[in-house]
């Protein structure tokens, strides 16, 4: 297990967090609503750079599998970005999540 996904984590989830708070401030949704969505973002943002950083090499090796490319040897590198990239990519749903649901869910401003 290696600990920089979770030392990134702690930088970008609470920026996705309040990225999302922000948003929904501004578009004048309650505050519950902006509370809710912004502490469901950061936490799904940190869960999946936890994921990575727990099931690494797991993930690593399925998505090399995904990719049909035979796996002879890893470098520290290629592991670390792709751990990351993971991560990145748990975010970046998260937040496209809330953009959707904000949008065109049930609470979404006229």
């Amino acid at each position: 297990m290696t600990l920089l996904p979770v030392v990134v984590a702690l930088f970008v989830s609470p920026a996705a967090a309040a990225l999302v708070y922000v948003d929904a401030t501004r578009r004048d949704l309650s505050k519950r609503y902006c509370t809710v969505a912004a502490f469901a973002v950061g936490l799904a943002s940190f869960g999946g750079f936890l994921a990575a950083a727990v099931f690494g090499s797991g993930l690593f090796s399925a998505f090399y599998r995904l990719l049909e490319r035979p796996v002879i040897a890893v470098t520290p590198l290629d592991l670390l970005l792709s751990l990351l990239l993971f991560g990145l990519a748990s975010t970046a749903v998260a937040l496209l999540g809330y953009g959707v649901a904000s949008r065109y869910g049930p609470l979404a401003s006229p």
